[in-house]
């Protein structure tokens, strides 16, 4: 048995991958950077209850030398950091403004 009886696992889960903590925008657009978080040359990662995420966020890939092979399936894994685009709706911009 994976669990006690009486352990009632959540029914639904999230893979979440998590990026550095924000610090100042930056001082051109207002945009957060962020990057993610590697442990032991791994990204940190968790499994979560669907019930622990808020939102989501909108990723911008940080565009500086851009590889010739970044694709639209692989830039997320590619790419090293990114900003978060708080222009994305009304909540967004309230929040991290």
């Amino acid at each position: 048995m994976l669990f006690p009886s009486t352990f009632r696992p959540p029914k639904h889960l999230a893979y979440v991958e998590w990026f550095s903590a924000f610090h100042a925008p930056e001082h051109n657009h207002g945009l957060y950077k962020v990057s993610r978080v590697i442990t032991n040359g791994q990204r940190l990662a968790s499994v979560i209850p669907i019930t622990n995420v808020h939102c989501s966020a909108h990723l911008i890939p940080r565009f500086g030398h851009v590889a010739r092979d970044w694709t639209s399936d692989n830039v997320l894994d590619e790419c090293k950091s990114f900003f978060v685009n708080s222009y994305l709706d009304r909540d967004t911009f309230v929040t991290l403004r």
